[in-house]
């Protein structure tokens, strides 16, 4: 079996949120010309809002100048159902106030003839839209964007994912690397021959071989 990290692509993230912010806008249809402040609000907080989560978020892509697994994003968790599930599953007390939250959020809605809802949910679509767009925008130049599970810490296999060992005996394309003090098994995943004393990283793994390719310093093709 082949050991490669979970990840998913960002613009499916983020069009899920903008789904989801569209169909509660679908759903109050009838009454946003009523809330037409809010509307207005609502879109222009969210394009400055947008703008400014996709500026943090492009200087956290890793990877750019790598041949395989590039554009990456490291993060704890996927999507937010799961940063929901581990902070529940970490304290189950804290279900107690997320629920009341709710609660709070759905009384206030309704009580404000839903005004809120309106405000949140267009700051919400014109936010994903607006990261959406400068998504697209970058792939089209480097490629697919991914969210990926940050293994650097993980025991096990997929702690070895993108660590640097050094070639001891040559890859043609397979050979021995060492990694973290032990001797692998490798291949060179593009085929290609690496001499001794080159610097590789881990690629993938496939039960106790590694596919790696040669370390190439920024900038390099």
């Amino acid at each position: 079996m082949t050991v490669r990290a979970k990840q998913v692509r960002v613009l499916r993230n983020v069009l899920i949120g903008s789904g989801v912010c569209g169909l509660v806008l679908w759903w109050l249809r009838g009454q946003l010309w009523e809330h037409r402040d809010a509307l207005g609000l609502g879109c222009l907080i969210g394009i400055a809002a947008g703008s400014s989560y996709w500026w943090r978020l492009r200087r956290k892509v890793a990877r750019r100048d790598r041949r395989y697994e590039r554009n990456k994003i490291f993060v704890h968790y996927l999507n937010l159902a799961e940063v929901l599930i581990a902070t529940i599953a970490f304290n189950p007390y804290l279900a107690i106030p997320l629920g009341l939250l709710l609660l709070a959020s759905v009384f206030l809605s309704v009580f404000s003839a839903y005004w809120w809802t309106v405000l949140a949910s267009s700051l919400g679509l014109t936010a994903t839209i607006v990261v959406a767009g400068w998504v697209v925008h970058y792939e089209r130049h480097y490629g697919p964007l991914y969210y990926q599970y940050n293994t650097e810490s993980w025991s096990g296999a997929e702690g070895l994912l993108y660590q640097v060992g050094t070639v001891v005996a040559p890859l043609c394309p397979s050979g021995k690397v060492k990694l973290q003090g032990a001797l692998w098994n490798a291949v060179s995943l593009s085929g290609e021959a690496i001499e001794v004393g080159e610097q590789v990283e881990v690629i993938s793994i496939e039960r106790l071989t590694l596919y790696v390719d040669r370390l190439r310093s920024n900038g390099a093709e």
